[in-house]
């Protein structure tokens, strides 16, 4: 009976341990996969204007607002680190659709051959007979008075900087951010890079450095040309240069010393006698007197 009993207890706290032991929960769900944004900017603004931008230079992204509304956002090209896009408050100041840089382009000698695709006037010589091609800078909306603008560019590496200071738009989308932008539109540029005000100064000393570099330059380009111009000339005499000048005329002997040269003192002077003409009747010998 006793068994009984202890069996029966062992089976009844079996059954409450069985009870008492909760399932475990489920894993938890998977977070879905973050989207990253595809192609280089997005666009819903249509038939709104634009209020305001927000650039962030960390980011390389540009972000386009109606009032308190986005309406889009586009991957830009700012400044390297050697040429870098200023931060602070901005608006646009100027907006033209067909500009071209006066600094920037590309170099070509006389054969029109490229040899420097990122000429920089006041900066770079062009070789003799060269070519100035200036960079297109379409739909350029300008925020500083120094040239600092949105305008038209390549964006090579998306994420990337890549510009000498300006503000690269996609090709394909910054018509649509010119037709949407009035002149006036306030502009905010975050990140990494210097305030205006350092901007500038950077801005000045660097283009006192371009301009000694350039002064230097072509003062060895015209000891060069010098130089090879002298070792190509010959002395006067020469007769490997170039033949007298056609104005130049021979020297007359002097009117106190006969043409036939001078005489002994005391002969009679010199009688030329004319041709004689075959078939002609002979003149007269004139007398010498």
């Amino acid at each position: 009976m006793t068994g009984c009993v202890s069996r029966g207890f062992l089976l009844v706290a079996a059954l409450c341990l069985a009870a008492c032991k909760s399932t475990p929960p489920p894993p938890p769900p998977a977070p879905p996969p973050v989207k990253k944004p595809t192609g280089l900017y997005e666009w819903t603004g249509d038939g709104k204007d634009i209020s305001s931008i927000r650039i962030n230079v960390d980011e390389q992204k540009a972000y386009l607002f109606h009032g308190e509304e986005q309406v889009g956002w586009t991957y830009v090209a700012t400044g390297i680190t050697s040429f870098p896009t200023p931060t602070g408050q901005f608006k646009v100041l100027e907006k033209i659709q067909d500009k071209v840089s006066n600094l920037y382009g590309k170099g070509y000698d006389a054969e029109g051959k490229l040899v420097n695709s990122d000429f920089k006037i006041g900066r770079d010589l062009l070789p003799p007979g060269g070519k100035f091609e200036p960079a297109k800078m379409t739909y350029f909306m300008r925020l500083t008075g120094d040239g600092v603008g949105m305008h038209i560019g390549p964006i090579p590496r998306p994420g990337r900087r890549a510009s000498h200071g300006c503000i690269r738009l996609p090709s394909k989308f910054a018509g649509t951010l010119f037709k949407h932008t009035a002149i006036g539109t306030p502009v905010t540029i975050t990140g990494s890079g210097p305030d205006y005000k350092t901007y500038l100064k950077q801005s000045e000393k660097k283009a006192k450095e371009n301009a000694e570099k350039f002064a230097a330059a072509k003062k060895k380009a015209e000891e060069a040309a010098a130089a090879a111009a002298a070792a190509v000339a010959l002395p006067p005499g020469d007769p490997n240069g170039p033949p007298p000048s056609a104005t130049s005329t021979p020297a007359t002997p002097s009117a106190s010393v006969p043409a036939g040269g001078p005489t002994a003192p005391g002969s009679p002077p010199e009688v030329i006698k004319p041709a004689v003409v075959p078939g002609a009747p002979a003149s007269p010998v004139p007398s010498g007197n």
